[in-house]
């Protein structure tokens, strides 16, 4: 099975907004997040909602956009990152994230992660 990080395009929810992915495993990872959704296991999800700032940095990467925005149903917010392959700048983002941002919880979902969601596809509706 290849895991390869393929090319952008639309998702349509399960509360059929239609959401525009970066990448199909982006489209895959709305998919699993629906998937929990439809089970309860977390109260609500959104795509890119939010763009934090990096004050105080001059040059380089000022801004984040995370991929997902989940609500967990105890009210707890975590941010999921969608990360096929690595740039610089993307380790830079995460990492002043981290640091400028501690308070938030995010989780990377790198290859070994989506490997281990990928295994559950046969369950998950709209999984490509």
């Amino acid at each position: 099975m290849s895991y390869k990080y393929m090319h952008s395009g639309w998702y349509t929810r399960n509360d059929n907004r239609a959401i525009f992915v970066r990448s199909s495993w982006e489209r895959n990872w709305a998919a699993y997040l629906d998937w929990l959704l439809a089970l309860g296991e977390i109260k609500s999800w959104e795509y890119e909602p939010e763009e934090f700032e990096f004050t105080g940095i001059k040059r380089g990467t000022r801004f984040y956009k995370p991929d997902f925005r989940i609500i967990n149903n105890d009210g707890g917010v975590e941010y999921h990152e969608v990360k096929g392959r690595w740039t610089q700048k993307a380790q830079t983002q995460v990492n002043r994230f981290r640091k400028y941002y501690s308070e938030h919880r995010l989780i990377v979902i790198d290859k070994e992660m989506y490997k281990a969601v990928a295994e559950k596809k046969n369950l998950i509706p709209k999984w490509e």
